[in-house]
């Protein structure tokens, strides 16, 4: 992939931590992320191993990753790596204006809340792949991999009206998210031979 390289990765990651306040800490090593995957698995929510190997998971400023950043793998490519990072931010940024509390009961608390916050990250793929492609990713596919997230499946239609209406702001150039406003930014100095061509 041109241009985007692994120093490139972890020098992106390294300005969106600065910028939001975030740190990194490696789940799969994590002992409050083992405690977590046994009760979501013990819940049915996802098996912990999914949960452990397969998804970031954001605690406050806590971003909790299951690789190392800028070793591309299987399921983490470097775009993924950029993207993750930028929809992680985006928690922290819905952590600091709700409030812990606030945030803690949306999420944790209500099927519908949670849905909706993960569809306003979900915005973070939709704003940064149509940059890089000049193409949308399907609000289908995004909202449908909430299954996961022990949503229901209203919330899951729900959020994905909010990504189809997101969508259609997106192709006519709207930037929703602050934290895919501030990763465009940067990946426009750093990496500019990565973003569509016009037309």
């Amino acid at each position: 992939m041109s241009g985007l390289t692994p120093g490139v990765v972890s020098d992106f990651w390294q300005y969106m931590l600065h910028r939001y306040g975030g740190s990194v800490i490696d789940k799969r090593s994590a002992s409050e992320m083992q405690l977590v995957g046994a009760l979501l698995g013990s819940l049915g929510i996802v098996d912990k191993d999914s949960f452990l190997r397969h998804y970031a998971t954001t605690i406050g400023h806590r971003i909790y990753i299951p690789f190392e950043i800028g070793l591309a793998t299987a399921d983490w490519s470097l775009w993924g790596q950029i993207m993750v990072c930028t929809h992680e931010c985006q928690h922290i940024v819905q952590y600091d204006d709700l409030g812990p509390i606030k945030f803690a009961w949306q999420y944790v608390a209500k099927t519908a809340g949670r849905a909706r916050l993960e569809a306003e990250a979900y915005r973070c793929q939709l704003e940064l792949q149509f940059w890089r492609t000049g193409q949308l990713v399907s609000a289908h596919e995004l909202a449908s991999s909430l299954k996961s997230y022990g949503v229901t499946d209203a919330d899951i239609q729900v959020a994905e009206t909010i990504l189809r209406m997101s969508g259609e702001s997106v192709k006519r150039g709207a930037v929703i998210n602050p934290t895919s406003r501030a990763a465009i930014d940067w990946l426009n100095v750093h990496v500019p031979e990565l973003r569509a061509k016009a037309g």
